[in-house]
Formats: structure tokens, sequence, C-alpha cells
């Protein structure tokens, strides 16, 4: 296996927060034909809120969490970049959503991906709407992953509550910061 950096993130701003990493992770995403996909990624969740659902009687679980990664491609795909994206794209995608579903989140539909300008670079983004069942009832949430070719690929995301958290926690959430939030987040990632 090849070194992978891991993304560069603002441990501090992340910490300032209330994100806490929950898991670090390098493993081979793909190997044949003569390639090899590796990806160190960190996944953060927003400990602030899952600590405050709990005190106010709900379900200890990961709420809302944000996740980047950055890709090892061997041989270098540096010419085929343009090629390799669209594929890239897809598998994220994919992975993005069997995340979701191993998190407890249902009935989960990907939406029309588009292209988002990031700070000077620009992302494929793909929208993603899900649920969770909780005792209290439904809480919709709204998810996004986004991927960018910067040197290399990055892939960021995460999911946000955006309805039905005030049965489960007792105050209203506020979908808008949220995603304006992750979307920091997301141009944050180097």
């Amino acid at each position: 296996m090849s070194d992978v950096d891991p993304p560069a993130l603002s441990d501090d701003a992340l910490a300032d927060s209330g994100w806490t990493l929950s898991r670090e992770e390098t493993e081979t995403v793909f190997e044949g034909l003569g390639v090899s996909v590796t990806a160190h990624t960190a996944v953060y969740e927003d400990a602030d809120l899952r600590e405050r659902i709990v005190e106010a009687g709900g379900e200890d679980r990961v709420w809302r969490f944000f996740f980047a990664s950055r890709l090892d491609i061997t041989p270098s795909p540096a010419l085929m970049a343009s090629t390799a994206r669209p594929y890239v794209v897809r598998e994220s995608k994919k992975t993005f959503a069997e995340e979701l579903r191993e998190r407890g989140f249902e009935d989960i539909a990907d939406g029309d991906t588009e292209t988002v300008e990031l700070g000077g670079r620009r992302g494929r983004m793909t929208p993603h709407r899900a649920r969770l069942s909780t005792a209290e009832g439904e809480v919709a949430v709204l998810g996004a992953v986004v991927v960018w070719h910067d040197g290399g690929f990055h892939i960021a995301g995460g999911a946000y509550p955006t309805d039905g958290l005030e049965r489960v926690a007792g105050h209203d959430v506020d979908p808008d910061a949220y995603e304006a939030e992750l979307l920091e987040l997301i141009r944050t990632v180097a």
C-alpha cells in the first residue's frame, strides 16, 4: 500500500465548532487492471449536538457528521484526471449512500450532481436526502458529497438534520446554518 497523506483540515476550527474526530482510516478502495486506489479518510461528528440531544432524553447517536478523504491513485493519473473524474464521482456517491445506510439512515435518495465553487476550485456536488426513524418520530436529513481534483482527488461531505429534530432534542435546528457550515468545512479541505 502506498503512503497517503491525510486530508489537511483545520483541527482548531473543527474543535471550536464542536466537531470531534470519530474515525480515521487508510484503505485500498480499488485494485485491478494495474491500478490501485488508496483513500485516507477522517470522519468527524458534532459531539455538542449529540450531547444536547442525550441531555434532552433523545437517542445517543451521531446526528451530524463531516468527512474528508484524499485518494492516492497508482500509477498517478495526472494526465487522466478528467477521464477518471466521472468514475470517482459515481463511486463516491455510491460509497456515501452506503455510509448513510450503515449509520441507520433510511429512504436515501441522491439528487442531481452539479458543479460548485470551492474557494477557487471547482467540484462536483451531489445532494442526498434521507430520514432517521426515532421513538419520537422521523427526522429529515440532508447530506452532500463533493469531489474535486487539486493535485489529486479529494472527496468531502457530510449530513445534518433538516426537520423533526425538535421532537427529539426539544429545540429547533437551523438547517441553513448546518448547510453553510458543511460547505465551509468542505472548502477548507486541502
